[in-house]
């Protein structure tokens, strides 16, 4: 009986543990709005004009819409003025926390998922940079020169989260004659991008709107042996909790697979699953390729993105054009949401998941999320959308523009959509770095990574590789 008991209150703490996670609690509307208020005092009645600033651009982060999003957007614009806007970068504003690990810009200068989709040419030609996530915009405004490097590029940025981190964007501010490209995580962000008009262009594309249809080949509906796939980080803001909840009330014999990175213990998983009466058998997979991931996603039946809030979320529109259909959650802030359609998959309320689910798991004929998507977000499609959306625009400012870019995907990294332009681009690569100091960094997948671990403990001596 005692035991029982105790069993019983494990099970209970460990499921308020997952429902009670401190990121998605205090992910609340009004808790934003008052957390913002409270930002926005600070930043009027701060001694500090430096800690003033900082405040009001936090601040932003907090308003969607409405008048606390105009209140904070009129504190801002002196601030973002030609005369002004160099305070930012003069008073490094909001660049301390790229120092340390998350951004590592003065170890680790090489920029990470970029790539050169043209080159400079003649007659003041501008050449093209895409590159994702806001502390490799950090690493070029602590480069060598920003200004010479932006008289040469134009910066086509994707940011990694919504909100995006705006400190990053006031610094960018003022440093060329053109604005700084940037696509959207959600397209709720649009109007605080337009707090930075016109030195940064919001562009109407999210980073999920990338994907190569002919990298994934999907199997037959009735070949495919996976019921349920959630591809998330094993943390616990991904909210597996509410899979969990509704595998309570679905049959035993289905096989559900997480896929993940190793966050946290697969005991860990699979005791949380317990807590919350889970009787299937999961299999839990981490540290695979991106091809590997691909092979789940086109043997899926259904597959599940859980979060409340995060970017655009890849993983959902690869589901799609794996063929494979996708539930997402009623109060989810993902960008990738907005492709939620009647072919793409289906939007769930917490208490009716698991009917949802297995709505969607007895007849699957009623989707086609592989042909919606081929039709509305290919690689190819958005290349030639921000293709255009540059062309115009230097056409407009009475600019040449006699190249087009090369066509990109998103392949775990952004990559050359066309083999041959990578070979046709790589000797720009090399002309950026010496001209600007500007270097990329290749990626390495998970495979090869291991594969050289592996390789370098080989080679250590062995005291040194019984102590690694």
């Amino acid at each position: 009986m005692i035991r029982g008991f105790q069993r019983g209150a494990g099970n209970l703490r460990r499921r308020l543990d997952a429902k009670l996670e401190l990121r998605t609690v205090l992910d609340k509307q009004l808790i934003s709005v008052l957390y913002g208020s409270v930002l926005l005092a600070a930043g009027m009645l701060s001694f500090s004009r430096r800690r003033r600033l900082h405040f009001r651009i936090v601040a932003l982060r907090r308003f969607e819409q409405g008048a606390g999003l105009a209140v904070v957007q009129r504190s801002l614009r002196r601030w973002l003025q030609p005369q002004r806007v160099a305070i930012w970068r003069e008073r490094h504003i909001g660049w301390q926390r790229y120092y340390g690990d998350f951004g590592a810009i003065s170890r680790e200068p090489k920029l990470k998922t970029s790539l050169l989709l043209k080159e400079p040419g003649p007659g003041g030609e501008k050449g093209v940079l895409y590159s994702s996530f806001e502390y490799n915009w950090m690493k070029i405004l602590a480069g060598r020169d920003p200004r010479k490097y932006f008289r040469d590029y134009i910066l086509v940025g994707a940011t990694s989260w919504s909100p995006s981190d705006y400190a990053v964007f006031a610094n960018l501010c003022g440093l060329s004659e053109d604005p700084m490209f940037m696509g959207v995580s959600n397209l709720s962000d649009l109007q605080q991008y337009r707090t930075f008009l016109p030195c940064i262009f919001p562009v109407p594309i999210l980073a999920c709107d990338w994907c190569d249809p002919d990298l994934y080949k999907p199997r037959p509906r009735s070949q495919r042996s996976i019921d349920i796939l959630m591809m998330a980080h094993f943390t616990g803001w991904k909210r597996h909790w509410l899979l969990f909840e509704a595998l309570k009330h679905m049959p035993r014999n289905m096989n559900v697979v997480l896929l993940g990175r190793a966050t946290r213990l697969e005991r860990d998983i699979r005791e949380e699953a317990k807590a919350f009466g889970v009787r299937q058998d999961l299999t839990v997979v981490s540290g695979l390729d991106i091809d590997e991931v691909a092979a789940y996603e086109c043997n899926a039946k259904v597959s599940v993105s859980l979060s409340k809030r995060e970017g655009s979320c890849v993983g959902v529109t690869e589901s799609m054009f794996a063929d494979t259909p996708v539930v997402m959650m009623q109060d989810a802030h993902i960008g990738a949401r907005a492709h939620i359609n009647s072919s793409t998959g289906r939007i769930a309320r917490r208490g009716e998941l698991h009917r949802v689910l297995s709505e969607m798991l007895e007849d699957p004929s009623k989707y086609n999320p592989r042909a919606w998507a081929c039709e509305n977000i290919s690689a190819r499609q958005s290349s030639q959308r921000l293709n255009a959306i540059l062309r115009d625009h230097s056409l407009k400012a009475g600019k040449p523009w006699t190249q087009d870019i090369a066509a990109l995907c998103w392949r775990y990294v952004p990559r050359y959509l066309d083999n041959e332009d990578a070979a046709r681009l790589r000797p720009g690569i090399e002309r950026m770095r010496e001209r600007h100091g500007i270097e990329l960094e290749e990626f390495v997948s998970e495979r090869v990574a291991r594969a050289r671990n592996q390789e370098q403990r080989r080679n250590q001596p062995p005291h040194q590789r019984r102590a690694s």
